[in-house]
């Protein structure tokens, strides 16, 4: 081979190598672009439930006189419907249960209700109702204490009187939490947790409600555990939580109250299960069904929704699951549903 063959043979070489590189790189481009396009228009995966805790028990709700059914119903929300499961914000597909923790008395419980009578200047021995069961009594004040889980109900019978001026709401507030620390009793949730104050005034030896500050001389103060996942926690009655107290005066003196309700049941945040979430069309048709729970009772029959939302309900007695429920509120009115689809749920005592 000449030494020009050699040149024009090297040149066809290169030429054809320039060629093959273009095109590879033009392949693997236009191959990455269809390749993002396509992974950008697939379906979504959808995220099952993972229904770790199976059946759950139907939700403790309290006894209540009247059906939820009982009503007419009339949607007057800001959109003039329900809110849309997947679609709507803090409406997901699936919503999380979280267990609650259940304790058991120890050897020191009897010791620890012991102190804590001393704590209300009660010094009598304890009236051993159960093995788990407590009672403590002198002159007008009661201290029944649950073992278990060191919950309790305190009273003073003494006939109410307006020993000092009542002090405002934040000062109220903030005296209660102080009395459950020197308790022992506060807790992290509680202390974060939303409140609420709600006014007496002393008629006939009697509180009786009132709006007017200036003749309230006695305060009912209510402790609600801080929200899960950004959703309220809520009880049997909408001005009352499970950790209340009335009070006359001063919420930083113990003499003071006339009655302290705690009862606490610790939400696990750390372990949870994820269910479906209920229709809210379906939830409606619960409600009127008679299948809610009227938490606040209308004046009239006919009720007007302004608002559903989520929340989480918390009962009295133990519970081993906190559920979550919606909320349907209007003018009068408050009701409570269950949130989770019927199979996945026993039985409501409702039904």
């Amino acid at each position: 081979m000449t030494l020009t063959q050699t040149a024009i043979l090297t040149r066809q070489i290169i030429v054809f190598t320039v060629i093959g590189l273009v095109l590879l790189i033009g392949g693997l481009i236009g191959y990455n672009v269809w390749h993002a396009y396509y992974l950008a228009n697939l379906p979504p995966v959808e995220e099952k439930p993972d229904l770790k805790f199976g059946t759950l028990p139907p939700i403790d709700f309290p006894k209540v006189s009247v059906s939820s059914s009982n009503f007419s119903y009339s949607l007057d929300t800001v959109t003039g419907g329900l809110p849309r499961i997947g679609q709507d914000e803090g409406f997901e597909k699936l919503i999380k249960v979280y267990f609650i923790t259940r304790s058991f008395a120890t050897l020191l419980s009897p010791d620890r209700s012991t102190n804590l009578a001393r704590q209300f200047d009660i010094t009598e021995q304890p009236q051993i109702l159960s093995e788990t069961q407590y009672q403590f009594s002198q002159n007008d004040k009661t201290l029944f204490v649950d073992l278990d889980n060191g919950n309790f109900s305190y009273t003073n019978e003494s006939s109410p009187s307006a020993k000092e001026s009542l002090s405002d709401n934040t000062s109220l507030v903030s005296g209660f939490k102080s009395i459950l620390a020197t308790l022992g009793m506060i807790k992290d949730d509680l202390a974060a947790g939303r409140d609420k104050v709600v006014l007496f005034k002393i008629f006939q030896n009697a509180l009786i409600p009132t709006q007017i500050r200036s003749e309230a001389q006695a305060a009912q103060i209510s402790l609600w555990p801080n929200s899960v996942d950004g959703k309220p926690v809520l009880t049997a009655r909408s001005d009352e939580s499970l950790v209340t107290a009335v009070v006359l005066g001063s919420s930083s003196q113990i003499d003071n109250y006339l009655s302290l309700d705690f009862t606490y049941h610790p939400i696990d945040a750390s372990t949870f299960a994820t269910y479906p979430l209920k229709d809210t069309a379906l939830a409606f048709e619960d409600l009127k069904s008679g299948k809610g729970v009227v938490i606040i009772e209308p004046e009239k029959p006919q009720v007007s929704i302004s608002s559903v939302s989520l929340g989480y309900y918390l009962p009295q007695n133990y519970s081993p699951y906190l559920q979550p429920i919606f909320i349907f509120e209007g003018p009068q009115f408050m009701a409570y549903v269950s949130a989770v689809p019927d199979q996945y749920q026993g039985q409501s005592k409702l039904e």
